[in-house]
Parts: C-alpha cells; structure tokens; sequence
C-alpha cells in the first residue's frame, strides 16, 4: 500500500511539473500566450501593419522588398512575448495564469481561439460603418450650425 501511495504522489508530482503547467508563474505566462495563440498573433500583426504600410505610396516608391523582409525578421514574437511577461504578471496571479491555460485549451478555448479572427474582422467592419454613421451625422450638424463651410 506504502508502494502504491508514493508511487501515486511521484506520478502526480511529475505530472504537475512536467505536464499541464510549468515550474514558475513565467513559464505559465509562457504557456498561456502560446495556448492561446499570442504568440501567432503578433507574427499576423506585424505582416498587417507591413502591408499597410507596404501601400501607403510614398513608403511604396521608396523601399525596396528587402527592406521590409529584413524588418520583418528583426521582428521576433519571442522578444514581444517577453516584454509583455511582466504586464501578465502584474494583472493576473499565478493560479489565474493556470485557469486560463485549462479553459485555452478546452474545446471552448479552441474555439475562441479559431473564431477570433473572423469576429473581430466582423465587429471592427461594423465598428467603422457606426462611426462612419456618426461622425456624417456630425459633420452635418457642423455644417448647419455654420462651423463648417460647405
């Protein structure tokens, strides 16, 4: 019986250092933003904003295709990852970081984690056509208020 207790805690022990979680709260923060896709959204990020910037034409005509695959390289998601460890630490306890990893990768998590994307490619296109609504109906009232000259 003595054999079957200590063997159960050494499983269980190991299972808790080596499996779902890691060593420190870090390692965990590690974890979560690696379940969580974190870390590849910084990647997709940064190819957004090269491409935006890639069509803006005075930036266009004058950078070279080498220019940006060597910016694009020196963009590491590694050293992001790491600058926003303490922002983790600061805002989450360590057993929260171990929640979040579990529900991450849960088949809700998984979810979440795939439909992102599309849900905010949605929202923002509705978020753009709101403001545009707005800021017309506010243009149009500084135009008949005289603060604007047509």
């Amino acid at each position: 019986m003595k054999k079957l207790v200590v063997t159960l805690i050494l499983v269980l022990g190991a299972g808790g250092a080596f499996g779902v979680f890691g060593q420190s709260k870090r390692d965990d923060i590690i974890k979560l933003m690696k379940v969580s896709g974190s870390d590849k959204m910084a990647d997709q990020m940064m190819d957004m904003m090269i491409a935006q910037m890639k069509e803006l034409v005075v930036l266009n005509k004058t950078l070279p295709d080498a220019y940006w695959n060597k910016f694009r390289k020196k963009a590491d998601a590694n050293e992001l990852m790491q600058l926003c460890i303490p922002v983790y630490e600061k805002h989450y306890t360590h057993d929260e970081i171990k929640q979040l990893i579990s529900f991450y990768q849960s088949p809700l998590g998984q979810k979440l984690i795939k439909a992102t994307p599309q849900v905010v490619a949605e929202t923002m296109a509705i978020g753009q056509q709101w403001g545009a609504k707005i800021g017309g109906q506010i243009a149009g009232e500084l135009f008949d208020d005289g603060h604007l000259k047509r």
